[in-house]
């Protein structure tokens, strides 16, 4: 069974490894297809430093149940979440599993400690409350489950109202499918900020993004926005948010999930005209995973359109070149493997 592995900078190789014999709880999975994300990008440019398994926007199908499996069967579509809640803790027994301490079950963490691997592979094991059954869409689509779920919680921390304006900084996979959520709470208008890139621009546009700033040509906050912004959707690095808290409507509120490893995750910000303004600024981190039945039935309805998304497939043997090419070029939105 071959599996993908990777280590800073940018090193990848595809070799044989050994699954170990399924515990109680375990799931076998055939993986089907598993997306390129942000997080992988950032593993292999800094934070690899010795070869480790990614990938963790997965769909499969079951082939094997531990003993006390009782959720899915052999023969199962399903999805997975990257990190669940464990139902135990203080925060999970108040009602509030998205705020559990633990974190598990958790498929980086299992991978590290019991040399399992991850998405980039042909089967993984893993802990059946991380599972969850679909039918009605192709595993393509449904692996985007995973960055839907992520753009579903960035909408709502921010907290998307009916008739706002909004502005999103970053238009790959998240935002534009942020912009498609933000259009179903009701946003009267919503802005993209992003480089010129022709694929993000055209897809952008064709599922609801109004206008678009190039911001490789024009700064946002000297764009004329007509009625200023009263929510933003940050997918870009944290840099960008002193900027955009100046095209901000008093009481505006701006939520971001950006993130940067280098000097550029501090920043700046003038506290009085924060203070002033009363401006919020909120953290979306989708971890653990939720909302994923929601997301399969935005998809599997066509309310949330994720295949225009996918700009380029791929096999496992080719992760080296595809990892390298979604680095470099700026026209990839998603990039899928597909296994047989």
């Amino acid at each position: 069974m071959k599996a993908a592995f990777v280590r800073a900078p940018f090193e990848f190789m595809v070799k044989d490894v050994h699954l170990p014999k399924l515990s109680s709880h375990d799931v076998l999975i055939k993986v089907k297809s598993c997306g390129i994300c942000g997080t992988d990008l950032h593993i292999a440019r800094t934070q690899a430093k010795e070869w480790e398994p990614f990938g963790h926007e997965i769909s499969g199908i079951v082939e094997g149940i531990g003993s006390d499996v009782d959720n899915v069967q052999v023969g199962d579509k399903v999805v997975v979440e990257s990190g669940s809640f464990c139902g135990k803790c203080d925060n999970c027994r108040n009602g509030r599993v998205d705020l559990c301490i633990n974190n598990i079950p958790n498929i980086f963490t299992r991978a590290k400690n019991e040399a399992l691997p991850m998405g980039f592979a042909e089967k993984i094991i893993v802990h059946n409350q991380s599972v969850v059954p679909f039918d009605g869409i192709s595993f393509e689509e449904a692996c985007l489950v995973e960055p839907l779920g992520v753009a579903y919680d960035l909408v709502h921390t921010t907290g998307i109202d009916l008739g706002d304006n909004v502005l999103i900084v970053g238009l790959g996979t998240i935002g534009i499918l942020a912009a498609q959520i933000a259009k179903l709470m009701g946003a009267k208008k919503v802005i993209g900020a992003n480089p010129y890139r022709k694929s993000k621009f055209s897809v952008s546009r064709k599922l609801g993004v109004d206008e678009i700033i190039p911001t490789d040509k024009i700064s946002i906050n000297s764009y004329k926005f007509s009625e200023g912004i009263d929510k933003a959707l940050v997918t870009a690095p944290p840099s960008v948010i002193p900027e955009v808290m100046k095209v901000m409507n008093y009481g505006g509120i701006i939520g971001y999930i950006g993130i940067d490893y280098s000097e550029k995750k501090f920043i700046t910000l003038d506290a009085n005209e924060f203070h002033f303004r009363k401006l919020q600024l909120r953290a979306s981190y989708a971890v653990p995973a939720l909302y994923f039945p929601k997301c399969l039935e935005l998809i599997e309805n066509g309310v949330v359109k994720v295949k225009p998304l996918i700009t380029h497939r791929f096999s496992l043997k080719d992760i080296a070149e595809i990892m390298k090419e979604t680095e470099n070029n700026g026209e990839v939105i998603k990039a899928v493997m597909i296994n047989k």
